[in-house]
């Protein structure tokens, strides 16, 4: 064959790769810039997300009431439900409130826990970010779960002009991380589902996580079997509340005959739960943290907790309100959780999470929070 052909044969070939190459990029086109994760001790709301689930209206009517209640009319809050006949059964349960609800209905199973479906990256160049894990736990088994893998999509064709979804590289449930300004604590049970399955060890997956959070990490060595959420909280000015069994053993009731919260199986203050709890106040501690414990009673499932660090953090200007889970009949539980909050410089504003807990979850597993406003934009607001 003569030169020329050959030279030109490679041509052809070199265009059609580049043609074919442009064609595969339009089709996936190079996702959008990520901000940081969001700080869950910072800013306003300013948009949330729920679920609303019409079998599961008994474990979240009363909690859903009194948060939604008690937010304030320059909040949105987008309620995730598979029907529209499923957001007005909301509406007409929860009655009159200050803030805007907005129904994105998504015509299939689903599950009530809007905590673990994604996290969101903060703006960049105005667009943010939900990142969902490859898969939920129990999705092939449980069809409400497998639902549930699609609605960080579900919402980002919903609010497409400000939103997009993205796939992680890693697995997670979003109640696994705690996040501050500076910092995302990781609960050990990521790990173990990612070792040898999206990363080779531990180093590689903390360089990747920082990577990906834009945060500095701390994999937390020791805790609880649960989400994070179940037992610390980051509250600002570097200071971090630890559940404390032993705390929480001095308001059980001598009698049996005193009402007191179930928990089934009976409360757990072995050693051995209490020195998860503690080996996490010790490496909050460790990394540089004031570490102030806090009442708590889990259970011996593993899975319930009456805590009082499971909660949402707002903050309007110097005033810092913290949505606190109550218990009923655990009146005096209640009130030494809320003088430790108080004590702290919140005001206290008190959720009902009894039917919730029974269900192993309470306020932070069932509200996302997916932007928050800051006094910087709060300043470009301005300006413009």
């Amino acid at each position: 064959m003569p030169r020329w052909q050959t030279l030109t044969g490679i041509a052809i070939g070199l265009a059609i790769g580049s043609f074919i190459a442009g064609l595969a990029g339009a089709r996936h086109p190079k996702p959008p810039p990520a901000g940081p994760i969001l700080s869950e001790c910072s800013g306003h709301f300013r948009e949330l997300v729920i679920h609303y689930e019409p079998s599961a209206r008994e474990v979240v009517e009363s909690t859903y009431s009194q948060f939604l209640t008690a937010l304030e009319s320059d909040v949105t809050v987008y309620v995730v439900c598979p029907t529209h006949a499923a957001f007005d059964e909301l509406l007409n349960f929860v009655g009159p409130v200050r803030c805007r609800l907005k129904p994105i209905a998504v015509n299939h199973d689903m599950t009530v826990w809007s905590r673990d479906r994604w996290i969101a990256l903060g703006p960049e160049n105005g667009i943010t970010t939900l990142l969902h894990s490859p898969a939920e736990a129990s999705a092939e088994i449980w069809p409400a779960r497998a639902g549930d893998e699609r609605i960080s999509g579900d919402i980002a064709r919903a609010l497409s002009a400000a939103v997009v979804a993205r796939c992680a590289a890693f697995y997670f449930d979003g109640g696994d991380f705690l996040v501050d300004d500076e910092t995302v604590f990781v609960a050990p049970r990521v790990l173990h589902r990612n070792i040898q399955r999206t990363t080779p060890d531990k180093e590689h997956f903390i360089t990747d996580l920082e990577r990906t959070l834009n945060r500095r990490v701390v994999l937390l060595d020791q805790a609880p079997n649960h989400h994070a959420a179940m037992f610390m909280v980051s509250v600002g000015n570097n200071t971090m509340l630890v559940g404390d069994p032993s705390l929480g053993r001095a308001f059980l009731p001598t009698s049996a005959s005193v009402p007191f919260p179930e928990l089934a199986g009976g409360p757990d203050f072995s050693k051995e739960t209490q020195h998860l709890f503690d080996a996490v106040a010790r490496q909050c501690a460790d990394t540089g943290y004031r570490v102030v414990r806090i009442p708590t009673i889990p259970a011996a499932d593993g899975r319930s907790y009456l805590t009082y660090v499971n909660c949402l953090i707002d903050r309007q200007g110097s005033r810092r309100f913290v949505y606190l889970p109550f218990y009923q009949n655990a009146d005096a539980l209640n009130a030494a959780a809320r003088a430790i909050w108080e004590e702290l410089g919140f005001e206290v504003r008190p959720v009902d999470c009894t039917s919730t807990y029974r269900q192993f979850g309470a306020l932070h597993c069932l509200v996302n929070v997916l932007s928050r406003s800051t006094n910087d934009l709060a300043k470009r607001s301005a300006g413009n």
